[in-house]
């Protein structure tokens, strides 16, 4: 009989194929075999997991690390907090300082967090004027996946249409994914600069800069010109309509399958209400909306229409959360969340019928997959990384700040109860976080190059 490095018992086991009562065994840190609960196994670490879901690492595709801006955030932080919320691979996103859209920013970036991380991560690249010669280095260095705002964010340029295109063919021969953070730059400004002359500068006011359909249209536009690539895939980030939901199904429906979506917690347990009656931590971009918005995401979320559910940690200083003279216009735009995603989507989820199955293709399985590394994440399967959360399903608990793990600890889900506790994290067999504690030191995370040219990534 062989001797494991680690065998999982007594719990629910959740993967892709559904749910079932058994043992996990691991072996030099990926998953031997998978067992029946009454099959004897021998390790020299036994976890029992006894009334507990053992579910797959989570992968949060969508993080914001804050790399060279440590006055918000680091990788050793934000790895805590995804190691206590159950995350195992966080993909960092490429406006930090510097930008990685070149290989010797991602070369400086990988030296940096992986001195840091406590979790695997992964990183993106980007599309940007100036830097379109740039890609193919990038891909070839493990960022598969490209970034694009076509609004205007901080340092981030603007990614004009006619260079988006040049992009989406040079990543579309190279077999990678173009992510758009999809507002209409022009609309949006246009109604600041009325609200603002008209001496409105409340929360309501930024809501109302924003309306849905400065979504929808670049969302339609996205679309559109993912249709002149198809060779290119092609993915919207932290989608907050339903009519932007809809206007990809129909695309679908039109033969396009380079299409996938992306929406975020906030947009699934936060609306407009809050934003307004709770103030600046739930400023977001795009916003969070009405609440019957809310329930309209819901159904495609649970449909299988939405892909993928990922954080869009987007963490900034008490101060810049904080409206100077009570202008909110000031506020910074971002919602933590890296540390919450799974108590998030799980609790709001459990009270509209979300399966465990399906929050584990949504969380797990599909985002591994879009991001070129179902090779190794995202599954509990033998032959990919031994990554789990082990979810207490009953524990009811209110969310503290002093729970988190953040460099500034704060969170727009501060007071509110939640149903499902992550109380155990375990990385490539080793267990990160236990009871409240972090157990690995940092640098112990690992770079996980994408891999989308094989099988990965395939939408």
């Amino acid at each position: 009989m062989p001797v494991f490095d680690l065998v999982i018992e007594n719990g629910t086991v959740v993967n892709s194929r559904g749910a079932f009562e058994g043992k996990v065994a691991v072996k030099n840190g990926r998953i031997a075999a998978l067992l029946a609960g009454d099959v004897p196994a021998e390790a020299k670490e036994v976890l029992d997991a006894r009334g507990l879901m053992v579910l797959p690492g989570l992968v949060d595709a969508h993080v914001h690390c804050g790399h060279g801006t440590p006055e918000r955030e680091d990788f050793a932080c934000v790895s805590r907090a995804a190691a206590a919320g159950g995350t195992t691979l966080m993909v960092d996103m490429p406006l930090s300082e510097p930008t990685t859209v070149t290989v010797e920013a991602l070369e400086g970036k990988i030296a940096s967090a992986g001195k840091q991380s406590v979790v695997d991560f992964a990183l993106y690249s980007g599309i940007i004027p100036g830097h379109l010669d740039d890609i193919e280095s990038t891909f070839s260095a493990g960022a598969q996946t490209y970034k694009i705002f076509t609004c205007r964010c901080s340092n981030y340029p603007m990614t004009y249409d006619g260079a988006l295109l040049k992009g989406m063919r040079t990543v579309g021969k190279l077999g990678g994914m173009v992510c758009a953070h999809a507002e209409n730059d022009t609309l949006i400004q246009e109604l600041v600069d009325d609200l603002q002359a008209a001496g409105r500068n409340d929360a309501r006011a930024f809501l109302d800069s924003h309306p849905e359909y400065t979504e929808l249209e670049a969302v339609n536009r996205f679309i559109f010109l993912a249709g002149l690539v198809p060779e290119c895939r092609a993915h919207i980030c932290h989608l907050s309509i339903a009519d932007g939901v809809r206007a990809v199904r129909e695309a679908r429906g039109r033969g396009m399958n380079n299409l996938s979506i992306e929406t975020c917690p906030q947009y699934l347990a936060l609306d407009e209400d809050d934003l307004v009656e709770g103030g600046a931590f739930a400023k977001c971009d795009p916003p969070v909306r009405r609440r019957e918005t809310v329930e309209e995401l819901w159904k495609y979320v649970l449909d299988g229409t939405v892909d993928m559910i990922a954080s869009d940690h987007s963490p900034h200083s008490f101060e810049k959360k904080t409206a100077e003279g009570g202008d909110f216009w000031t506020v910074s735009e971002g919602c933590t969340g890296v540390q919450t995603l799974l108590p998030v989507v799980l609790t709001e989820g459990r009270k509209r019928g979300l399966s465990w199955k399906r929050l584990v293709e949504l969380c797990c399985t599909r985002p591994a997959e879009l991001f070129g590394l179902s090779g190794r994440k995202g599954d509990i399967a033998p032959g990919l990384d031994a990554d789990f959360a082990l979810v207490d399903p009953g524990a009811e608990w209110v969310l503290k700040d002093e729970d988190l793990f953040y460099r500034n600890r704060w969170s727009p889900y501060t007071g509110k109860t939640f149903r499902g506790k992550v109380v155990k994290t375990v990385v490539r067999g080793r267990t990160v976080f236990d009871g409240g504690k972090i157990c690995a030191e940092e640098g112990y995370g690992t770079f996980c190059p994408m891999d989308m040219k094989g099988r990965n990534g395939q939408p």
